[in-house]
């Protein structure tokens, strides 16, 4: 590796006269880390064009889990079904805000922000959602699995099981807590 050196003068205090010599050593050739600003900001898109291509790989492998299981996929920003309409499972929605007014016949996966259940699901629902309404006219004949859901609010019928992560439930037809602990065993 060359060194190259370089002799700096700066004006300390002019009024006095003072000059002060400060030797400085440089390595290599003068290039620029990383070939300079442009490669630079290329490798930083590149960076971030990698964690957004990982992002929504990770986010969308919980509907992928489901196709590969046989789920028929249904993707929508707002996803409907209507009250006299049957929809024959098993399906796996994939959507913003999906609206259940009619009936399904088969198990049920959706991953989105809000669901609302108001018709009847004949099967297991499994659920990734910010929040979940389930209402007074509402009926699941199976098992209830959420996962990350912040708001599961029950005034339906759910014949199952509910399991799952989620951090707070209301309940209109629960007796017992929301969110049952196992004593520890000794």
């Amino acid at each position: 590796m060359q060194l190259n050196r370089y002799t700096l003068c700066m004006d300390v205090e002019k009024a006095e006269g003072y000059v002060a010599e400060i030797d400085v050593t440089k390595s290599g050739n003068g290039k620029k880390l990383l070939g300079g600003c442009g490669c630079g900001c290329l490798l930083i898109i590149l960076v971030l064009g990698g964690l957004g291509y990982w992002a929504y790989n990770s986010m969308t492998a919980y509907v992928r889990d489901f196709e590969d299981q046989g789920y028929a996929r249904v993707d929508g920003q707002q996803i409907t079904i209507a009250q006299n309409e049957i929809v024959e499972g098993p399906v796996v929605y994939f959507g913003q805000q999906i609206t259940i007014h009619g009936t399904i016949n088969g198990d049920v996966a959706a991953m989105c922000q809000q669901l609302t259940i108001e018709g009847t699901i004949n099967g297991n629902v499994d659920v990734f959602a910010q929040m979940v309404e389930i209402l007074e006219t509402g009926v699941i004949t199976g098992n209830f699995h959420a996962e990350g859901v912040q708001l599961l609010q029950n005034n339906g019928d759910i014949r199952g099981e509910i399991t799952g992560e989620y951090q707070l439930v209301k309940n209109s037809q629960q007796t017992e807590p929301a969110l049952k602990t196992e004593p520890a065993t000794e």
